[in-house]
């Protein structure tokens, strides 16, 4: 018992001492913080703004897609009992993946075949007795219409026929396989997916104000992190008519797969958009804006306090964005130190800018 109560007092003790230590540092936290409030005014740097030449080219990410890309489903019936194919494996369009067995669909196309030739035979007998009246009109149009039933019945099975020969519509490269030897194929059963790359689409997402001066077959040059110095010269084939959630406008471009520096779908890469013109903006740099690129906002000095402004920005490249509305010519902009501000905060330019 004795025990238990000097195990208890211990522990308040050390309860004790804790407590008593949190409360010292969060009054000297509380101090230091009264002293940064005594600052009389907070540094930072500026920029002063000036109209600077600013070309209409912007880059964009995107990310790579096969030209072609398909699930080939079954379009015959029957047990595959010849498979030419394994996943890796690249084929050509028209080429025999699997045979599946034809022995009963040949066997109803020799009996339809036969019909077809009896069929024609009678017709022709009928036709000739017709002439010396020795049968009906109706009788030889009957003929006529089973040498038509005969025909269809060669032509489709015929073609069932030919569906037991699983054909690759596309060339590319298998990435999947869903048959094995002996498997029971049905009618829109899955057999591969096959992948062309030996051209690419290049899917890119672009501002409005960028969407308007892209124009159909616009030559783009793309590059990829994962060959850095390799260029993929492409076109744009589609420009889409309806902006995404974040309001942006998706341009497809199609280029060709380099042999030796083959990519491969669902990599990303990035397009430029050249468009060879230079034009005077006003512009500020792209950590300046406080805030999101919907609603941006930047800090300007005026008389030594920090004011906000609400601006209207255009084209943004990766260092600069430029400004529409909200700022003019002069206009001292705060770059750094942004942080510490609310508005009509006292500052102190560190910098000579």
């Amino acid at each position: 018992m004795k025990r238990i109560v000097i195990i208890t007092f211990i522990i308040i003790f050390l309860v004790g001492a804790c407590t008593l230590t949190l409360l010292m540092n969060k009054r000297q936290i509380d101090a230091n913080a009264r002293v940064s409030g005594n600052l009389k005014s907070i540094p930072v740097f500026v920029t002063e703004l000036r109209m600077q030449k600013m070309t209409d080219d912007f880059t964009t990410n995107g990310s790579f897609s096969a030209i072609h890309e398909l699930t080939l489903l079954s379009e015959g019936q029957g047990k595959v009992v010849g498979l030419l194919f394994n996943t890796g494996d690249f084929v050509k369009e028209g080429q025999v993946m699997a045979k599946l067995d034809d022995e009963l669909v040949r066997s109803q196309l020799s009996l339809a075949q036969a019909n077809y030739d009896k069929a024609k035979s009678d017709l022709q007998k009928y036709e000739g007795l017709l002439k010396a009246d020795a049968v009906s009109s109706q009788q030889v149009e009957d003929a006529r219409l089973f040498l038509k039933k005969a025909e269809t019945d060669v032509t489709t099975l015929r073609k069932q026929l030919d569906y037991m020969s699983v054909k690759a519509p596309i060339q590319g490269t298998i990435v999947k396989r869903y048959i094995e030897t002996g498997s029971l194929l049905m009618p829109g059963a899955m057999v591969a997916d096959i992948v062309d790359v030996s051209r690419l689409k290049f899917i890119a997402n672009v501002a409005e104000t960028e969407a308007v001066r892209i124009q159909k077959g616009m030559k783009v040059d793309v590059v990829s992190s994962m060959f850095p110095g390799v260029h993929y010269p492409g076109m744009v084939v589609s420009i889409g008519v309806r902006a995404d959630e974040s309001k942006r406008f998706p341009v497809e471009i199609e280029m060709p797969n380099d042999l030796k520096h083959s990519l491969k779908a669902g990599m990303f890469g990035i397009a430029s958009f050249a468009f060879g013109e230079e034009k005077e903006a006003l512009c500020i740099p792209r950590h300046a804006i406080i805030g999101s690129i919907k609603i941006p906002k930047v800090y300007i000095v005026e008389t030594g306090k920090a004011v906000i402004r609400e601006i209207h920005i255009g084209k943004a490249t990766d260092s600069d964005v430029e400004v529409l509305d909200g700022l003019k010519p002069g206009d001292r902009v705060v770059t750094a130190g942004q942080i510490n501000l609310d508005s009509n905060s006292p500052v102190t330019i560190v910098n000579n800018k």
